[in-house]
């Protein structure tokens, strides 16, 4: 790499509000709509940039970027 050469940088604009609402549902079985489809499995852990959903015995790891909604689902 050469000296004085940029490297590209993601700004992640972080919503404290919506970070606790995800925080406050971990663990549950939740949908997870984002810019290419919709993802079921159970909220394991929030981060500011990323969340991870267990899907089967996996770990999926979503970009906020990517999301556009997440909905617990509520079982009988």
């Amino acid at each position: 790499m050469k000296c004085g050469s940029q490297l590209p940088e993601m700004y992640t604009p972080v919503e404290p509000d919506w970070l606790k609402r995800l925080v406050s549902i971990m663990g549950m079985e939740v949908v997870v709509e984002t810019t290419r489809n919709s993802i079921y499995g159970r909220l394991l852990e929030v981060e500011h940039d990323h969340i991870v959903l267990q899907i089967g015995h996996r770990a999926t790891f979503i970009r906020c970027q990517q999301i556009i909604s997440v909905m617990p689902l509520f079982r009988c």
